[in-house]
């Protein structure tokens, strides 16, 4: 019998040791893989969530800057003498100089 037709038991017990070697190196790569995937799917999920949280917090910046805009104006007008005597008319009911309050009620 010739030998390269019927392998021998040593020929077999190689092949076995590199069938067994690849099954656990492609084992291996598979889980690699399978971490890759997961790990990168978790980021993408995290990058969505954090991007939606930019994009609220930069909505609120935005909007307390008009605010603050807003409260920067008033103070300007509210720290002049006519603001003051506007508040004061206004909020307080005051009157000047040779002026009459006249009150009105609603009902």
């Amino acid at each position: 019998m010739d030998s390269s037709v019927c392998p021998t038991k040593l020929q077999m017990r190689k092949i076995y040791k590199r069938r067994v070697y690849y099954f656990f190196l492609a084992l291996i790569l598979f889980v690699c893989l399978l971490q890759f995937l997961c790990g990168s799917l978790y980021n993408f999920t995290r990058y969505i969530v954090l991007n939606n949280q930019i994009n609220t917090l930069q909505q609120l910046n935005e909007s307390a800057q008009k605010k603050n805009q807003q409260l920067k104006t008033q103070l300007k007008v509210y720290s002049s003498y006519k603001g003051i005597e506007e508040l004061a008319r206004n909020n307080l009911k005051l009157v000047g100089k040779d002026e009459v309050l006249v009150l009105i009620k609603n009902r």
